[in-house]
């Protein structure tokens, strides 16, 4: 009755009501009232606040690239419907440890991979290389507007589900493909991992020591990209279709991103033909623009032109630099950079850290401490825009911490509905709404093309918070946080900055290293034909193996909002 008096969103692109929103679900549920009462389906779901409430996306995406897209997109308020295979599911469910916590020292069967991209998602179980599996995504199509994969290119192709096969059945749907090398090509068949397009898109040759080895980025930025340059994509696509009707094929190479993303850099190449050395943490274009040494630490200085590069010179007391044609101006200083770098480094060195962030900053001068992840989710500003959030999980004695969307809307918030689900958590609630009725439910699963029903776990009721948040006070490698007690750049600790005696109470609380029994499995082949990409999983990776087996203080006015934007729900058994 609640969602029946509700005036439901309509998904982009769509004229019809009939697929808005939860309206599928009910009208699946309605014939079916006696039957489910003897089933326990979510009712403390909240109802999605985003801007793309109404959406319908079929994700058969795997790993990262694909999963970050559709999550946030579900994040936004699509309705995200997460294919997985039967007994083994997404493989990140097995890329740890680490593993969520449940209890102190318990881990669950959840990977901190799977869950930093599969929130707000319902998991169906389905075996697409048989037919009947062939048929329920043909079925569940019906309800979408946008289909995601990140399969190899041609892959899907071979079960009858590839673009061109869809199209003509399905003429409005925006069908989005994630690989390596794109749908066209000479490298269109290979496999990607992040790590060989980092390479091969040039990226790690102009990152690292000048005279050490070729570097990568401490994050997989090529998947992660490449699925931002999806969601543009497929928005892109939905306006198009919300003026034509017609849908289309989002072909998303993570390569062609990578090449993309080189920017200023590749145009510095472009501009005179000339390959770049590494210049390690400095900016071929900019100096001062780097890790500086201080007295006791690091930290980071940007004097970007010549106005803040004076500044710099007025809190050192070296005013005299601005006679010397070498300093004088931003073309020189690059010219020089290892003169003026060292010169640089010796004046830095006769501060503190902390003494140069104060005074740079009063002086307008762009600097910054050198943040461990424990000092980051527990910076004032990133708690002050809920980048750490709370969701209560089935099974788990306390609510987990997530990282939060980046996307703010003044109107259409983002809301966290459904915490990262077990596998096939929601077959049977998706597959009634659409259409399918309980006999053939059954006969899916005797046949091998849907997964057994996860057992009922209980559900823990703390709706959504803001997280705790801890810092350490340890040596590398030694965790030891303790709760914060204040956040200046006087007490800030970081790499830059070893003693944070001043920001962590004197007692921390120990946190012991996790005990993990499970362990992920090791990836095997080592060719282009036989490799199996993080980013870009091949068939064989699909159907193999299917026969076996306190919050903060918070004004009353923000608490109010964030429970206005909903809780976590309860699953479905």
């Amino acid at each position: 009755e609640f969602w029946l008096n509700r005036t439901l969103p309509q998904p982009l692109g769509s004229s019809s009501p009939s697929f808005c929103g939860h309206k599928c679900l009910i009208e699946a549920m309605l014939p079916l009232t006696m039957k489910l009462a003897r089933r326990t389906f979510s009712t403390a779901v909240s109802a999605p606040t985003g801007p793309l409430a109404g959406l319908r996306v079929l994700d058969l995406s795997a790993i990262l690239a694909g999963p970050s897209a559709t999550m946030l997109m579900a994040d936004l308020g699509a309705h995200i419907t997460k294919i997985e295979r039967p007994r083994r599911g997404d493989d990140t469910r097995r890329f740890a440890p680490p593993y969520l916590q449940k209890g102190p020292e318990q881990d669950s069967d959840i990977s901190a991979y799977f869950a930093s991209c599969n929130r707000n998602k319902h998991s169906v179980a389905l075996n697409f290389a048989t037919g009947e599996g062939q048929q329920v995504v043909r079925r569940l199509l019906q309800d979408s507007q946008v289909l995601v994969e990140n399969f190899k290119t041609g892959t899907l192709d071979k079960y009858g589900l590839g673009y061109k096969q869809l199209r003509e059945e399905f003429p409005g749907l925006i069908y989005c493909s994630i690989t390596g090398f794109g749908n066209t090509g000479p490298y269109k068949e290979r496999p990607a991992y992040d790590m060989l397009i980092q390479a091969m898109g040039g990226s790690m040759s102009i990152t690292g020591v000048p005279d050490g080895e070729p570097m990568k980025m401490g994050v997989s930025m090529f998947d992660l990209t490449a699925g931002l340059h999806a969601i543009i994509g497929i928005l892109a696509a939905l306006r198009h279709k919300a003026q034509t009707g017609i849908g289309q094929h989002v072909d998303i190479s993570m390569l062609d991103v990578s090449v993309a993303l080189l920017q200023n850099q590749g145009m510095n190449y472009l501009a005179k033909k000339q390959r770049q050395a590494r210049v390690g943490n400095s900016h071929p274009n900019v100096v001062p623009y780097q890790v500086m040494p201080s007295r006791d630490g690091y930290f980071i200085l940007t004097a970007s032109n010549d106005e803040q590069f004076e500044k710099f010179c007025k809190v050192a007391a070296v005013e005299e630099l601005l006679q010397d044609e070498r300093f004088s101006t931003m073309k020189a200083r690059v010219v020089n950079r290892v003169e003026v770098t060292e010169r640089l480094n010796e004046i830095t060195r006769g501060h503190a850290t902390n003494w140069w962030l104060q005074e740079l900053q009063t002086a307008g001068v762009g600097c910054a401490p050198i943040l461990h992840l424990d000092e980051v989710f527990a910076d004032p500003q990133v708690r002050s825009r809920d980048m750490m959030i709370q969701m209560a999980m089935p099974g788990f004695q306390k609510p987990v911490n997530l990282i939060g969307s980046p996307l703010k809307f003044s109107r259409t918030k983002v809301n966290y509905r459904l915490a990262p689900p077990r596998l096939g958590e929601h077959t049977d609630q998706v597959l009634l709404a659409a259409g399918f009725s309980e006999d053939e439910i059954k006969q899916l699963r005797v046949s091998g093309a849907i997964g057994e029903v996860p057992q009922p776990v209980e559900m823990p009721t703390p709706p959504l918070t803001m997280a705790t948040p801890t810092v350490s006070d340890a040596k590398e490698g030694d965790p030891s946080p303790g709760p914060v007690l204040g956040s200046t750049w006087d007490s800030v600790r970081s790499t830059s900055v070893p003693n944070a005696s001043a920001f962590i109470s004197s007692e921390p609380t120990s946190v012991p290293r996790p005990r993990s029994k499970l362990r992920g499995r090791a990836v095997g082949g080592g060719t282009w034909d036989s490799v199996r990409s993080m980013s870009v999983p091949n068939a064989s990776a699909y159907v193999d193996n299917l026969g076996g087996g306190g919050v903060p203080p918070r004004p009353r006015r923000q608490l109010a909002k964030m429970q206005d934007q909903g809780t976590s729900s309860k699953p479905v058994s």
